[in-house]
């Protein structure tokens, strides 16, 4: 059985009292989890909103675009097929644990296992995504990052996703497609854009 890095929701406090991109309380999180966290069962974690389990959620970035996939039947989050997902990532694992990078650790290897790519560029902390609207987001805290990349990008796993570049300008077209936490971060990745921060 899978086991999943997770807080008790109480413990985050005011942190996760509202929806949207959170920022400057990244290291106070990081701070609680390493103190407080615990590995839980997944499936158990999955219907209790009384812990958020922590995902590291990735934008790939090229330029003037963004890697977007779609989740198929076959992926393993029944909740989230045929939505457009802006991020790659996924639950940390005890595996994760080993040097005590847990979070970098967890970006990594969710990277590798669910997208080819040809260059690696700079990897930035943008801050956390909270979503209690949804019984997927009740259940989860994402650190939300963004990596540039000058290469080519594809998905590894074929029978689980599908993907491709979206143009930055055209991201609020595509929003009703998207899965909540890549409709949270469309403003962010839109506001980078335009003043040429990305």
């Amino acid at each position: 059985m899978e086991n999943v890095l997770a807080v008790k929701t109480s413990l985050l406090g005011d942190i996760v009292s509202a929806n949207g991109l959170i920022t400057g309380r990244e290291a106070e999180v990081m701070a609680l989890i390493a103190a407080q966290g615990e590995f839980l069962p997944r499936p158990a974690a999955e219907d209790d909103p009384s812990y958020k389990q922590i995902i590291p959620y990735v934008s790939i970035l090229r330029g003037d675009q963004v890697f977007a996939t779609r989740r198929l039947s076959k992926g393993g989050e029944s909740r989230l097929h045929g939505l457009v997902s802006l991020g790659v990532g996924g639950h940390i694992n005890q595996s994760d644990e080993k040097d005590g990078d847990w979070l970098m650790n967890c970006l990594r290897r969710e990277v590798e296992e669910e997208v080819d790519m040809t260059h690696f560029g700079t990897l930035t902390l943008r801050g956390l995504i909270n979503d209690n609207g949804n019984d997927v987001g009740s259940v989860h805290l994402g650190f939300f990052f963004t990596l540039t990349t000058t290469g080519d990008v594809s998905v590894r796993e074929t029978e689980k996703l599908e993907g491709g570049f979206l143009p930055l300008s055209s991201l609020a077209e595509a929003v009703p497609q998207m899965e909540t936490w890549s409709q949270i971060i469309v403003p962010e990745l839109t506001a980078l854009w335009t003043a040429g921060k990305l």
